[in-house]
């Protein structure tokens, strides 16, 4: 099952994507996982030949956070599941192999597929676990939940709830109409939350990692910066999308719509 899901991620990397992107390979990898070989071939040859390359990238401060959090809140019963516990690990490699934070991070999707593994061979776990030992386990699992829940999680009892996550930005009010002028089926390419917003369409673009390709419509907002927020570089990315042929046809505060010439 551990070869079939490897061989799976394989095949929709170098296949599924860039049959449906329309000869398009997959933007992400070469640049998330560039330190350890850029491609599932690459990765595999670093294994081999280089396994302290691999280690390094491991041992990140904030990747051996995330795995605390991960397997903390059921006390790495997971770890007892015997054979079954291998099924974490290609969900492991790909979250923790990158060197893009949010994948191994609780604050976007992309962990969402590790946690149901995790509880899974968790119960697993426990289930091996000696008779009498069971009941005081099952307490200390809960309490267990409830500490990593204050210390890790988002709930509003939680210690880093942010409410701000959970209210759009009032700039956006009056620029929103202007994509109106997108037709649904136009291509478009687009930074920050808007290319899921936009995304009901053949050709989105994610304009971070490819940049304009064949997009009729840009929209920038400097939210999605890197740094974050930073006028400066959105201001450089407005004129850059420009001098490639496109005009601004609406505008707010850190926002820009752009249409080709």
């Amino acid at each position: 099952m551990v070869a079939g899901s490897v061989l799976a991620f394989a095949v929709v990397i170098q296949v599924a994507i860039p049959f449906f992107a329309a000869g398009h390979a997959y933007p992400y990898i070469g640049d998330r996982y560039a330190e350890v070989g850029g491609s599932p071939r690459g990765i595999l040859t670093t294994l081999v030949t280089n396994p302290l390359r691999i280690v390094r990238a491991l041992l990140v401060p904030k990747k051996i956070y995330f795995v605390i959090g991960v397997f903390g809140s059921t006390l790495g019963l997971s770890a007892l599941a015997g054979w079954a516990s291998l099924l974490l690990l290609p969900t492991l490699g790909y979250l923790l192999l990158s060197n893009y934070a949010p994948q191994f991070s609780f604050d976007s999707q992309y962990s969402a597929p590790l946690l149901s593994l995790v509880v899974g061979t968790a119960i697993l776990g426990f289930a091996r676990m000696p008779v009498t030992a069971r009941r005081p386990l099952m307490g200390a699992v809960v309490a267990s939940s409830l500490v990593f829940s204050w210390a890790y999680g988002d709930l509003p009892v939680s210690r880093k709830f942010d409410g701000t996550l959970f209210s759009t930005e009032s700039r956006y009010a009056a620029f929103l109409p202007a994509l109106g002028q997108i037709a649904p089926d136009a291509r478009v390419s687009a930074e920050n939350g808007f290319p899921s917003h936009l995304s009901e369409r053949r050709f989105i673009y994610e304009y971070g990692f490819e940049g304009v390709v064949d997009a009729e419509w840009v929209v920038l907002d400097y939210a999605g910066t890197k740094p974050k927020y930073d006028m400066a570089t959105f201001n450089a990315q407005v004129t850059s999308v420009e001098a490639a042929g496109y005009e601004e046809v609406a505008s707010g505060y850190g926002l820009a719509l752009l249409h080709k010439r």
